[in-house]
């Protein structure tokens, strides 16, 4: 079984995990703030780093389906 010194270590290390995300959602947050004063749409660049960050498989995915919702948009 496992000492409660491991216990209060594990404990502790997550704690700190989660201000550090706390600390990065909120930096986030700011930096996406500071693209939409300068003139960016925020959700479009959300939108584009998600697309990039995405395997290559996947991307295709959205690709083609882009492709068919502008096909279907341009006949209606």
């Amino acid at each position: 079984m496992n000492s409660n010194s491991d216990l209060r270590d594990r404990a502790a290390r997550l704690m700190h995990l989660e201000e550090q995300l706390e600390d990065a959602k909120l930096d986030l947050k700011a930096a996406y703030e500071a693209a939409g004063s300068a003139g960016y749409t925020a959700s479009a660049l959300k939108e584009a780093i998600k697309l990039h960050r995405m395997d290559a498989t996947k991307r295709a995915k959205i690709d083609s389906r882009q492709l068919d919702l502008e096909m279907y948009l341009a006949e209606l």
